[in-house]
């Protein structure tokens, strides 16, 4: 069957049910903000009085004339207002049998109710059953943007209602964008949903899909039914289209089924569940392809996390990803944070806290989907790792005791490779010591660290213990002045790091775990130039520094901050990764920017080597943001290759989200490498917005780690009709969050 638009837009056109937001941290605006402020016809709603427990049964008329009033029938006229518990009824006329308990009303007739309103031309009720009947009347659903009419509209009780051949939607009258048209409606208010049969959905005034059955929400509550389809395409997936279906199992779970079809792949499954208890929250997604048509194989992508909480202070964490093959994420990822990914981690994490001290178990491992990374350069497997750490005052003194200890077993997917347990133990004791505009913290530490290693072959390799004694001083200064009309206080801060660690020979000792960090002004002042324990760096050192801030006086609001530092040494540094030290008398000077005026906000670093009189790094980044729906940001960065300067790093950045008028918006970024002169992403989409309907596209290309073809493009296009779908899925969505910083979306 060729795949005609017409059909396309159908499915894209496909409505779909509100699944819960749980992402309670972001606020994003009102999707009303574009309707009108009244709704013609029921803007005088206001919800009806509830009567006291011994009148709910009663019924109050009033009118201007009254006929007949001690007769079977009594006939009100001018004005009527009949009055029960939660329910209003106006009318021109109205015609009452008493002994029936039916009222005949007919007029401008107009109903008030706690869930709905209603207008028509002339209706029935029975009082005594709570039920009747209105004839062509417009609707309008409380705590929804849903409206319509409907030659005949069957009030069954309190809680349910019936309309016959009604139409509804949750656009303005005098603007009918969308709108539903069904043979049989019903509404059942006790459970907020509205089931349709024999729907037809119009949008712009053509009919575009038959439903014969159809199911949604009338409020905020998560309804079972499908969400708002998504299409795009992709290099290397082809056209693809995505119907996801959520499914509301219980008030603590749900999950989302989705039938992913790719041209260039075919079908494929993708479940994302959810689960929430007493003592445990967790998520399972599973992408599953059973059969590529370009690879002729199965493919499949688990993604597991878990967090409990066990009581008495113990926690359990478990996170599992695992994937079918190394190429999984390049060809059917999608974005460039997934084809950059190189490490599929897995780790099981049992903790136990109790006051200062936290005691913790750990297994990790990892799944390497990067076929350039070799395998002796694999990471090594934690198989466990017990650590305790904690710092408390001693004896109520000025003394603060700290500590660090682990054991670990390592153990490596290659044969090649050393493997073996490792032992640390690191106690400190420090003295803070504080007054209004200084402070002096001296503090004094030992590290014992022993392995017990096997090599390749199996042997046993003996390796003497290390032994380190550490000794520190930290202090500073503030000082403080006014600035302007006494509103800001700009404050100058100089402060001396000295540290002292002695060399130990280190090179017969493995790297299990340990890297060399990013040198930044926070590296000023750590104890270790290294990140993990198999390293410990040699030093005698002393850190300057000095860091001014401008703030605001009376809530103590940062608008400027600038730091500047530098390390210098007495000693040349033996110890090493590369078994290649270092000779310099000094560090890099390292400087950090911040400021903030109104909506604008920047940030830049600079690091200089005073040696080569060079800039090693530098970095700049500008973003400004009136609201969420205006955002601009600028960034520049560089990073120099000291091995190879034709491998140097310097890369810009733009990104924006801008409205052209109130219903039309741009979002765009471009990141662009300056030493290889091409691209890494490049991403521009529209967005439209109206009172009850809205539209995405966008196009993305970006790098991905492939030889053969280095790019990837793709085309997203969302259609949201506003109430059927205002929750949707979120992949375009995250991909604007990713690129363009600041970037928020209800939809």
């Amino acid at each position: 069957m060729r795949f005609q638009p017409g059909f396309l837009f159908i499915l894209l056109a496909w409505p779909v049910l509100l699944r819960a937001e749980t992402e309670t941290n972001e606020k994003p605006s009102d999707p009303w903000l574009l309707c009108p402020q009244t709704t013609s016809g029921f803007h005088n709603y206001s919800p009806p009085p509830a009567f006291a427990e011994d009148k709910k049964d009663d019924t109050r008329i009033s009118a201007l004339q009254v006929e007949n009033a001690t007769g079977d029938i009594t006939t009100f006229s001018g004005d009527v207002l009949i009055e029960r518990s939660q329910l209003i009824l106006e009318a021109d006329t109205a015609i009452f049998d008493q002994p029936k308990q039916i009222l005949d009303i007919a007029g401008h007739v107009r109903a008030s109710a706690e869930y709905m309103m209603i207008t028509g031309e002339r209706g029935w009720f029975d009082i005594k059953n709570n039920i009747g009947e209105l004839y062509n009347s417009q609707y309008f659903i409380v705590n929804s943007h849903f409206q319509g009419t409907t030659p005949r509209l069957s009030i069954e009780g309190k809680k349910q209602t019936l309309l016959v051949d009604s139409s509804f939607t949750s656009c303005p009258p005098e603007k009918l964008d969308w709108h539903l048209d069904t043979g049989l409606l019903k509404l059942d208010h006790e459970t907020a949903t509205g089931t349709a049969k024999h729907a037809v959905l119009w949008f712009k005034q053509a009919p575009i899909f038959y439903f014969p059955y159809i199911s949604f929400p009338l409020g905020e509550e998560r309804r079972s039914g499908f969400l708002m389809p998504s299409f795009g395409s992709s290099g290397s997936r082809g056209w693809e289209l995505s119907t996801p279906w959520y499914w509301n199992i219980a008030p603590n779970q749900d999950a989302v089924l989705t039938p992913r079809y790719m041209n260039k792949r075919g079908s494929q499954l993708i479940t994302d569940y959810r689960y929430l208890t007493h003592t445990s929250t967790g998520e399972l997604a599973v992408e599953y392809l059973h059969n590529d048509t370009q690879l002729e194989d199965k493919r499949y992508l688990i993604n597991y996390s878990n967090h409990s909480d066990l009581g008495s202070n113990i926690d359990f964490d478990v996170l599992l990803n695992a994937a079918s093959d190394d190429d999984y994420l390049d060809d059917l990822g999608g974005s460039i944070e997934l084809t950059n990914t190189t490490h599929l981690e897995r780790n099981a994490n049992l903790k136990y806290h109790t006051g200062p001290w936290t005691f913790n178990l750990l297994a990790q491992s990892y799944d390497t989907i990067d076929e350039q990374i070799a395998l002796d350069r694999h990471p090594y497997r934690r198989l466990p790792q017990l650590q305790v750490t904690g710092s408390d005052y001693i004896a109520n003194s000025d003394i603060l005791f700290s500590l660090e200890s682990e054991w670990v077993d390592f153990e490596h997917e290659s044969t090649n490779q050393e493997t073996g347990q490792r032992v640390h133990i690191h106690p400190k004791f420090s003295w803070p010591l504080v007054g209004n505009a200084w402070f002096i913290t001296p503090s004094i530490g030992f590290m014992h660290t022993q392995y017990d290693l096997i090599d390749s072959s199996g042997t046993e390799i003996d390796i003497e213990n290390r032994n380190l004694n550490i000794a520190s001083l930290d202090t500073g200064l503030f000082f403080e002045r006014e600035m302007g009309s006494n509103k800001l206080i700009q404050t100058l801060e100089p402060r001396l790091y000295f540290l002292h660690i002695p060399y130990e020979d280190q090179t017969s000792i493995p790297l299990f775990d340990t890297s060399e960090p990013d040198f930044s002004f926070a590296q000023l002042f750590r104890e270790n130039r290294f990140n993990g324990i198999d390293r410990v760096g040699d030093t005698d050192q002393v850190t300057v520094a000095l860091t001014s801030r401008i703030l605001d006086k009376h809530n103590g609001d940062e608008f400027m901050s600038i730091s500047l530092g530098q390390i210098f040494y007495s000693n040349d540094r033996q110890v090493s990764l590369n078994n290649i030290s270092p000779v310099e008398n000094e560090s890099d000077v390292v400087s950090e920017f911040s400021g903030r005026i109104n909506d604008w906000t920047g940030r830049a670093t600079l690091q200089w080597n005073p040696d080569t009189d060079t800039t090693d790094k530098r970095s700049i980044q500008l973003h400004y943001q009136a609201d969420e729906k205006r955002i601009f940001n600028l960034a520049y960065r560089f990073r120099r290759n000291l091995a190879d300067e034709t491998e140097n790093l310097e890369q810009t950045d733009v990104s924006f989200a801008w409205p052209i008028n109130n219903r039309y918006s741009l979002v765009g970024r471009w990141n662009y490498s300056i030493t290889e002169e091409r691209d890494i992403e490049k991403l521009f989409g529209i967005e439209y917005e109206s009172c009850c309907w809205a539209m995405r596209l966008v196009s993305q290309r970006y790098l991905q780690d492939n030889t053969e073809d280095p790019y990837d493009s793709a085309i997203m296009f969302q259609l949201i009709f506003k109430g059927l779908g205002s929750i949707t899925d979120k992949k375009t969505t995250d991909i604007l969050k990713h690129g363009i910083l600041g970037y928020q979306s209800e939809y």
